[in-house]
Order: C-alpha cells, then sequence, then structure tokens
C-alpha cells in the first residue's frame, strides 16, 4: 500500500472534486439548454 503524504492527498481529492463539479456543471448546462426549456414551457400550454 502506497503510503501518500497529506499535502499530496489533499491535492488529489481537490483535482478529483474539480472534475466532478465541471461535470455537473457541463452536464446540467446542457440538459437545461433553451430549447429544452421553451418545449417544456410550451407543453403546459398545448
Amino acid at each position: 500500500m502506497m503510503h501518500m503524504s497529506a499535502t499530496r492527498r489533499a491535492i488529489i481529492w481537490a483535482v478529483m472534486a474539480l472534475i466532478v463539479a465541471l461535470l455537473c456543471i457541463f452536464g446540467f448546462r446542457g440538459y437545461l439548454s433553451a430549447e429544452l426549456l421553451l418545449n417544456f414551457a410550451n407543453s403546459f400550454y398545448c
């Protein structure tokens, strides 16, 4: 088993958290596009 220093472990956790945050941001931006929101709003009026 590897023994990492606390600083290196903290950096690895920060990088992984950043990657997950970016994936979530881009996922929500793709899902909540203007076209999808307009079609969702129009579905209530039809």
